[in-house]
């Protein structure tokens, strides 16, 4: 029992270890939902400008194609044999003109718009440039935590093993089975010599007897913790 115990030692020192790699930093996990929500505002206000630039493009080129028709509106007045003709030609020129200032204006608030929208992006953009040293900083300081963590798990797993040679088959694989199913703490001693060090039980006399005399694998009757006598410990 004495190396199951040394076995189940190791076995809570890997618990703990799991839960400090678990614990990132605050710094860190403040500074990654910083990111994550400023790299998706930016991927928004992205769209937001393209829409904008599509949608002021689109009216340039029309524009300039009503520019272009009011020109050869004009000249097809000069060139007009009648003044009906011309008269006609001036009639689409009017028309012409009219909807490129329609246009002009409508096309407008899009513009402002766009300008905002970059001046909008532009400090999104610095502001993420200033981030992202810090961030990087603040990984690469964790990648070092995490590093350190796995180095001391490797040399707890490797004398966890050479322990774990030791211990019969059959307890090493009823001990793993109960910690699995008990909070990770498998071997228990007795407490006050009567009382399980897992759930804090009144034992029977007989189980209290058995324990001290080591007289096989003895577990709780109420929690199935196998016991371990203080005195087989000392012993």
């Amino acid at each position: 029992m004495d190396t199951l115990n040394d076995v189940q030692e190791r076995d809570l020192a890997l618990d703990a270890l799991d839960a400090e790699r678990a614990d990132v930093p605050e710094a860190l996990r403040s500074i990654r939902a910083e990111r994550e929500a400023l790299e998706a505002r930016l991927e928004t206000v992205r769209g937001e400008r393209d829409a904008l630039r599509a949608k002021v493009r689109e009216a340039d080129v029309e524009l300039q194609a009503l520019r272009d028709r009011t020109k050869a509106a004009q000249e097809a007045a000069l060139r007009a044999e009648s003044s009906k003709e011309a008269a006609q030609f001036q009639n689409q020129e009017m028309q012409f003109a009219t909807r490129a200032q329609e246009l002009e204006e409508d096309t407008l608030p899009s513009m402002e718009a766009l300008e905002a929208t970059e001046a909008t992006l532009q400090g999104l953009e610095a502001e993420h440039a200033e981030l992202v040293p810090e961030h990087d900083r603040l990984e690469a300081e964790e990648r070092e935590r995490l590093a350190e963590i796995d180095a001391r798990e490797g040399d707890l797993r490797e004398t966890r093993a050479t322990l774990a040679e030791a211990v019969p088959a059959a307890l090493l694989k009823q001990y793993e089975q109960v910690r699995k199913a008990r909070r990770g703490i498998g071997l228990v001693q007795l407490v006050d010599g009567r009382r399980c060090g897992g759930c804090n039980m009144q034992l029977p006399l007989h189980v209290v007897q058995k324990v001290k005399k080591n007289a096989g694998v003895v577990r709780c009757p109420s929690c199935g913790r196998i016991l371990w006598s203080k005195t087989d410990a000392a012993a």
